[in-house]
């Protein structure tokens, strides 16, 4: 069988580009969400509780469904379509589900009727508002509130389970667009709806847990026309709950699933240990790192996972059939094609961050010191893009290999890493002051050829650099620690992942990942400089305290690196230049037969 890696000409249903602009769309939709609940709630108390309330739920789907998705039910029901036929691949579906769904209803039942006493033990514990990343503790007279949309949000994983292995089904199936499109509605319903119940009907916070709960119904019922157009089964028999039980697929899909499961558990962690961090910072900086959060994960929503989840169906296929060629040449370009679309994005957020962050949040009460903030968190937060896109499409590698302990060592790796540096770097940026001014002096001596004053320097900077990396100084500079900590976690994982796929399975080499790496980051950093320079040339000579201005500037500088990118890929990286000449040639082509 010929291996073939293709990216449409033009953007057509269930293509790596239609994948890619839903996303996008999806996540406007969810920053549009995120605008209405401040516009309709501010950050109140009561939006704080439904944040809260919601993280129980949230974590049992994660748990249970969204990690078992990808490491365990795509590719045990890919090898069942290929190995066995689409009856076979039917019944599987139909168990797996079954078996799951059962699974979630167990600790959902079991939250739901526990309900009062984990809402008894929140508001009577101080730690409870730093294990659910609040800005102000859940008292007594919130009990009721807290309960009932608790209650509410336990009702969305239940749809969100069958939906999630409707998703699955299509996946393997390859209808990419459909399974793509429900979470557009789902962010689409959680829009509509919470504007609806509280503008005309006065629920109140609650309506944003009604909606979450609708959204969840809607991402189900996209995608079953679709499914019913697949799942055609002449004996709709009952089910045979002996049979699900002892289905030996079954067993294995929850032998795989249980690794990933420790390790959603384990990142859950993570983020309460990074909050009981956070906590120890200044309001302003925890909301500025908040904010260059979500900035930063755009690209990486977008792109790492429309990549990740177009290649798990035929990468789990390649391995199913031992076409091991197929499998590293499908593994490699989807890397590469995924540092092409990344690296020119991540030097736009490190050279445009401060206009970045301005014409996003720069309105109200957000001020200069809170840009400053964002802007500082959002450079450090960027340079774990990379790591996080390649990270995502080295799992599905060993996910569609059958491997789920190693991906599982590798995030604890990422973990020990990303709390150690949350304690240090935060401590460390919180003494910039103290430190930068001896640094400069290194810079200085270096420009002076003088070698005795540039070691004179270092080793007065060695000798103080353990007292501040423990000890907490007074810079708000301190948050840039949470994001420096997290890109540092991300690259480990990145070169550990790696490395034990390789060591299981010879696919990534010199020639084929790390050379055509280099080159493109070659081509960024020329794009970086050049891109800095058309920075300041325009910022000296535009009022950039309008907010016209600072959008001329983001664009015409973001138009030239793009351009230089472009250009420089035609001798960087001639293979992906060739795929997004072809796509832009087919766009225009196609305009200008609509024109006609």
């Amino acid at each position: 069988m010929t291996y073939r890696f293709e990216y449409s000409t033009v953007i057509k249903k269930n293509s790596l580009f239609s994948v890619i602009f839903l996303l996008l769309i999806t996540k406007i939709l969810g920053f549009w969400k995120l605008r209405i609940f401040a516009q309709l709630f501010g950050a109140s108390h009561e939006l704080d509780i439904f944040w809260a309330a919601f993280t129980i739920p949230d974590i049992i789907f994660m748990v249970l469904i969204g990690g078992s998705i990808n490491a365990a039910i795509i590719p045990i029901l890919t090898d069942e379509l290929y190995d066995k036929g689409k009856s076979s691949f039917n019944l599987l579906f139909k168990h797996l589900t079954s078996a799951f769904f059962g699974l979630s209803v167990l600790f959902i039942s079991l939250a739901f009727i526990f309900a009062p006493q984990l809402t008894s033990w929140i508001v009577s514990d101080a730690s409870a508002s730093m294990i659910f990343n609040m800005t102000s503790r859940i008292t007594e007279s919130d009990y009721t509130l807290f309960l009932n949309l608790f209650r509410i949000g336990l009702l969305s994983p239940l749809f969100l389970s069958v939906s999630g292995f409707v998703t699955a089904f299509l996946q393997v199936r390859k209808q990419f667009f459909v399974t793509s499109l429900a979470p557009l509605f789902y962010n689409l319903a959680m829009i509509v709806g919470t504007y609806i119940l509280v503008v005309y009907f006065d629920f109140g916070v609650t309506a944003i847990a009604i909606s979450a709960v609708l959204g969840s119904i809607l991402h189900l019922l996209v995608q079953i026309p679709s499914l019913s157009k697949f799942y055609k089964e002449k004996n709709g028999e009952l089910l045979n709950f002996k049979a699900i039980i002892l289905d030996s697929n079954v067993i294995k899909a929850f032998k795989l699933a249980y690794p990933r499961m420790l390790g959603v558990l384990g990142e859950q962690f993570n983020t309460v240990v990074n909050t009981f961090i956070s906590f120890t910072l200044s309001a302003g900086t925890l909301s500025a790192y908040r904010f260059a959060f979500s900035l930063h994960m755009f690209p990486i929503n977008i792109i790492g996972s429309a990549i990740a989840q177009v290649a798990l169906p035929d990468l789990a296929k390649y391995s199913c059939k031992n076409e091991e060629d197929n499998f590293r040449k499908m593994l490699n370009d989807s890397i590469q094609f995924s540092l092409y679309l990344i690296f020119p994005i991540v030097a736009i957020m490190l050279v445009l961050r401060l206009p970045i962050v301005r014409l996003i949040y720069g309105t109200g009460a957000f001020d200069w010191q809170d840009t400053l903030l964002t802007a500082w968190s959002l450079a450090l937060l960027s340079l774990s893009v990379v790591g996080q896109t390649v990270v995502q499409i080295l799992l599905r590698a060993f996910y569609a290999l059958k491997d789920t302990w190693r991906p599982l060592l590798a995030i604890m790796v990422g973990i020990v890493v990303n709390l150690l540096g949350a304690f240090l770097l935060t401590n460390f940026f919180s003494h910039y002051y103290d430190w930068k001014p001896i640094l400069d002096q290194v810079f200085v001596q270096i420009a002076q050829a003088n070698g005795d004053g540039v070691l004179s320097v270092l080793k007065s900077f060695l000798k103080d650099i353990f007292k501040w990396s423990t000890t907490r100084g007074e810079s708000d500079l301190a948050v840039g620690g949470l994001a420096l900590s997290l890109s540092l976690a991300y690259f480990f994982q990145m070169i550990v992942s790696g490395y034990m796929l390789n060591k299981k399975k010879k696919v990534l080499s010199w020639e084929e990942t790390i050379y055509p790496s280099l080159l493109k980051l070659l081509n960024t950093l020329i794009m970086i400089v050049g891109m800095y320079l058309v920075f300041r040339l325009f910022d000296f000579q535009l009022d950039t305290s309008r907010t016209v201005y600072v959008l001329i500037l983001t664009i015409v500088t973001s138009i030239y690196g793009g351009v230089s990118y472009l250009i420089g890929s035609k001798i960087f990286s001639p293979k992906e230049f060739a795929k997004a000449e072809s796509l832009i040639k087919g766009i225009l082509i196609r305009l200008k037969l609509k024109e006609k």
